[in-house]
């Protein structure tokens, strides 16, 4: 059986309170802030993600005294993005090349939309006419 080894980070956005998002930030696992010195927005941040692991994954697991707890990255985010603001997180990944995935989500204060390279692909054959096809693995 394969692994899966993924690549994952996020754009930059601007927050509300730099030190709240960066104690928040502190929680996310296998993660590494990245700072972006904007001259028009001062400081705007963002995430690379498989800084301590093999994944490369955005993390879905928080561990807590040695505890893991549900963690959502995205919905969490959104407390912290300034008004008026937005940041995107994308990942690829594989497991060999068995599966080969892809997801991009973009994120603002108060809505959330999701796209994965699987259901784009099933949509633009339903707008090509559905011609023939298989899937992306074996």
């Amino acid at each position: 059986m394969a692994n899966y080894y993924a690549s994952a980070r996020s754009s930059y956005a601007k927050m509300k309170d730099d030190d709240d998002f960066l104690s928040w930030a502190e929680t996310i696992p296998d993660s590494e802030v990245i700072k972006l010195e904007d001259e028009e927005h001062g400081t705007l941040y963002g995430f690379l993600f498989g800084t301590d692991g093999d994944s490369g994954a955005i993390p879905n697991i928080r561990y807590v005294d040695d505890k893991d707890y549900d963690l959502d990255v995205h919905t969490e985010i959104q407390a912290h993005l300034a008004e008026g603001w937005s940041i995107i997180f994308m990942e690829v990944g594989a497991e060999k090349l068995r599966y080969v995935s892809g997801h991009a989500a973009v994120i603002t204060p108060t809505e959330m939309e999701f796209v994965n390279l699987g259901s784009w692909a099933e949509e633009a054959l339903k707008k090509l006419g559905s011609p023939k096809s298989t899937a992306c693995e074996y």
